[in-house]
């Protein structure tokens, strides 16, 4: 083995993926993943992978744990989460509340269910397509803040809800102004484990002014496979930002979803070597897929 691919396989030594996308999330047919969790964690472990996160669009994945512990037993820890859609009740803090009790570790503000994301014609355009009755029109599209732009009650209960159980929050496909203002509400109230969710992505599409600004807040920057992906980012740019935001403020994820997409390891691989190939240091790019996830989740 050669001195480069030693690097790369070293990178992925302790990855904590806080964003992994469970195999039948929609149907046994749509938006299946490329392989399920019993076939690609095994190769998990195999990289040294420590942990996932499983993510739902539509519902809470604590119910499928203790399903996938009986056909995966292995050193790969997986952990639950709730993602605050329709289906998952909104912004209802006892949808947090009942995850959480259930064994959930993350919690995710509203995806397709967001404001920003239909404003963005954002996933939930690909539901419109898929089923006949998802009808985005009749839908709550969900946002954080008030008519004057200052997060609502049921966003701040949901961040007190999050520090008070310790658990991860990301920002979704929330707005780059919704993020900024969760992020300065986590900060008044001293929450540390808030993550501003893919914020270079199409469906958030935050600029670097704000990316930054929600770092110096204290929020955590989210960068996936898919803001690098062909035809996205540029690896470099994001390793420029990477280096402006701090790494100890990054966390990198696979962003397992799409059905042509290799299993999560082999994405943190090639975002990870993307990095390393653009400019990021091997101990950055570790800090921001191992450590800092795990301390997130309070695995450290």
């Amino acid at each position: 083995m050669s001195l480069m691919e030693t690097v790369y396989d070293r990178l992925l030594h302790g990855v904590v993926d806080l964003h992994c996308h469970v195999d039948t999330e929609f149907s046994t047919t749509l938006f299946r993943k490329a392989a399920p969790e019993w076939e690609w964690l095994p190769r998990a472990e195999a990289a040294g992978l420590r942990a996932v996160v499983l993510k739902s669009h539509l519902w809470p994945t604590v119910s499928a744990l203790p399903y996938l512990d009986q056909m995966y037993d292995g050193a790969v820890q997986v952990l639950a989460s709730v993602t605050l859609n329709p289906s998952c009740g909104g912004l209802d803090p006892f949808s947090v509340e009942a995850a959480v009790e259930m064994g959930a570790r993350a919690v995710f503000l509203p995806t397709w269910g967001s404001a920003n994301d239909h404003a963005n014609n954002g996933f939930g355009r690909r539901l419109d397509e898929a089923f006949t009755h998802f009808d985005r029109a009749r839908l709550a599209h969900l946002t954080l803040v008030d008519q004057d732009g200052k997060l609502n009650a049921e966003t701040q209960e949901i961040l007190r809800l999050a520090k008070e159980y310790g658990v991860m929050l990301s920002t979704g496909h929330s707005s780059p102004a919704e993020a900024i203002a969760c992020a300065e509400e986590a900060r008044l109230i001293g929450f540390d484990r808030l993550v501003f969710g893919h914020p270079l992505s199409g469906s958030v599409g935050a600029s670097r002014e704000l990316v930054l600004k929600a770092a110096e807040l204290g929020a955590h920057i989210e960068f996936c496979w898919p803001t690098i992906s062909p035809g996205r980012h540029d690896p470099a740019d994001v390793v420029a930002l990477m280096k402006e935001v701090s790494a100890e403020k990054v966390v990198l994820t696979s962003d397992f979803f799409g059905g042509s997409n290799p299993s999560p390891s082999d994405l943190m691989r090639m975002l990870l070597g993307a990095l390393f190939d653009a400019g990021a240091s091997e101990s950055d790019l570790k800090q921001a897929a191992g450590d800092t996830p795990a301390r997130l989740l309070g695995l450290n």
